[in-house]
């Protein structure tokens, strides 16, 4: 219990310090309570993300089971884009500045940069969800600046402008592999439950088009059943 409150204090403190760019990077990051800590925000971040698209998710009617599988991905996700973005703050820091740091550190401390995405239930809010989001990520690359600028001990100019670059080179590559991912995501699920992620009427349309019996629609036969009565009726 100590050790998980360690955590958590250490977690609180590094997310605040991060907030208010001010992050000692070599404190925050260090050692296993520093990596988990730097791990703790990244999945509250996942999480807070999750619960603004909530919206979203419920329009599609997405499985408990689905949510949950969305959930560990999109930290996997997280985890795996933020990591990438200290594997190029490092390509960069060590040809550019000159400074060999280990990579490892760099890749913990550049988790810290997602502090921001842990208010992204924000994003929720109708109207200016879209405005808060790109807040939070330019919150982000401030941090990263921050970050970078603390590990190199570097000027302002050469920190900000590694930031940018990078952020960037991370935003491009993800247009890329972010489709591939969700595809993957998608098939991934159909096969091993049979069904798609996301249930939709065009779905319940595509399967009666394929199957040709409503019973086979998992209870979607009570939509048409009401019209044939109907038809009856009239005639």
């Amino acid at each position: 219990m100590e050790t998980l409150g360690a955590i958590l204090s250490h977690a609180a403190a590094g997310w605040l310090d991060a907030l208010a760019l001010r992050l000692d990077v070599a404190q925050a990051s260090g050692g296993l309570i520093g990596h988990t800590a730097a791990i703790l925000v990244a999945v509250s971040a996942c999480v807070s993300i999750l619960v603004g698209r909530s919206v979203v998710l419920a329009v599609n009617r997405m499985r408990r089971g689905g949510m949950v599988f969305v959930m560990v991905l999109n930290f996997v996700t997280l985890v795996l884009t933020y990591a990438l973005l200290g594997l190029l703050v490092w390509v960069a820091g060590t040809l550019v500045i000159g400074v060999r740091v280990p990579t490892e550190e760099v890749v913990w401390a550049v988790l810290w940069a997602c502090s921001p995405l842990v208010l992204g239930f924000a994003i929720a809010i109708p109207v200016l969800g879209t405005a808060i989001d790109r807040a939070l990520s330019l919150w982000s690359l401030l941090i990263l600046w921050s970050i970078i600028g603390d590990l190199y001990a570097t000027s302002l100019l050469v920190s900000g402008a590694i930031a940018l670059a990078t952020f960037l080179a991370v935003w491009l590559l993800s247009a890329v592999y972010t489709p591939l991912l969700a595809r993957a995501r998608d098939l991934l699920w159909r096969r091993a439950t049979g069904r798609p992620l996301y249930d939709s009427a065009r779905y319940l349309l595509e399967q009666a088009g394929i199957e040709g019996s409503e019973a086979d629609l998992d209870g979607a036969a009570w939509l048409v059943e009401p019209d044939r009565s109907r038809r009856g009726r009239h005639r």
